[in-house]
């Protein structure tokens, strides 16, 4: 399978610049799945609730419909942030559009900080979907800290985690690769790049192999796309070594 990052500086609230943006930026680059900003298609840096009602949307909104599209036209899974309204919460939601639409939605888990004020915390439970035959697995940022998130994902047979992220520090990447090297499960870290409200972003996002590997690693401001071919079916082989194997060495009855 193609994967590969898209990653660039959203536009707070200019949802048709952003969405050209990512046309812009996926043409001519042909992949299977590509995973963009947290976010990424309306920004939120030093979002209130009244500016994030301002712009979120319903899944079968426009965002959805305008994203499907570019899918279409490139044939891909496109994974990406948006604010997601329903009744009057807002969710910090991951989407995966594909050719014939929405796949797949993962409401953030993990809320951080200032994100505790003014979005409602997803309850769905680590979200798979499959795509051209390998499950996939979604988070959303802070979701990186909590290995049990990833270990349900990968005991239900994830070959690939996406990770859509506003990163504003290193620190999330090798939290990642951790989650890469303890599960034996490819990842792709997509981070923003860009200032908004004197905030900085760091760019930097990666793929990384089945056993903590880089593959390929971003710039920290520049807008970048990069495809790479992989062979996903090595994540169903939790051999360690020739002796250990990662998740039948599990000792389940001393973490209950």
């Amino acid at each position: 399978m193609k994967i590969g990052y898209i990653q660039y500086s959203p536009i707070v609230g200019d949802k048709d610049k952003n969405l050209e943006t990512i046309k812009r930026l996926i043409k001519n680059n042909s992949g299977d799945i590509f995973v963009l900003p947290e976010m990424g298609l309306t920004g939120y840096p030093d979002a209130t609730k009244e500016r994030l009602l301002g712009h979120a949307e319903k899944l079968d909104g426009y965002l959805v419909t305008e994203l499907t599209k570019i899918a279409k036209e490139n044939n891909t899974c496109i994974l990406v942030g948006m604010p997601e309204i329903d009744g009057d919460k807002v969710y910090n939601t991951t989407v995966a559009v594909g050719p014939e639409g929405l796949v797949a939605r993962h409401q953030k888990s993990h809320l951080f900080m200032e994100e505790k004020n003014n979005f409602t915390p997803g309850t769905n439970k680590p979200f798979i979907f499959e795509w051209r035959g390998s499950k996939i697995g979604i988070g959303v940022c802070y979701d990186y800290m909590f290995p049990e998130f990833w270990r349900k994902m990968a005991l239900d047979g994830v070959r690939l985690f996406c990770n859509t992220a506003n990163f504003v520090s290193e620190y999330g990447f090798p939290m990642m690769r951790a989650r890469s090297v303890e599960n034996g499960v490819f990842s792709i870290t997509t981070n923003r790049t860009g200032t908004d409200s004197d905030q900085e972003y760091k760019g930097g996002s990666e793929i990384i192999d089945n056993r903590g590997n880089l593959i390929a690693k971003a710039s920290n401001s520049e807008e970048e796309v990069k495809v790479v071919e992989v062979d996903l079916t090595k994540s169903d082989d939790k051999n360690w070594n020739n002796i250990n194997d990662l998740m039948a060495d599990r000792r389940e009855e001393l973490y209950n």
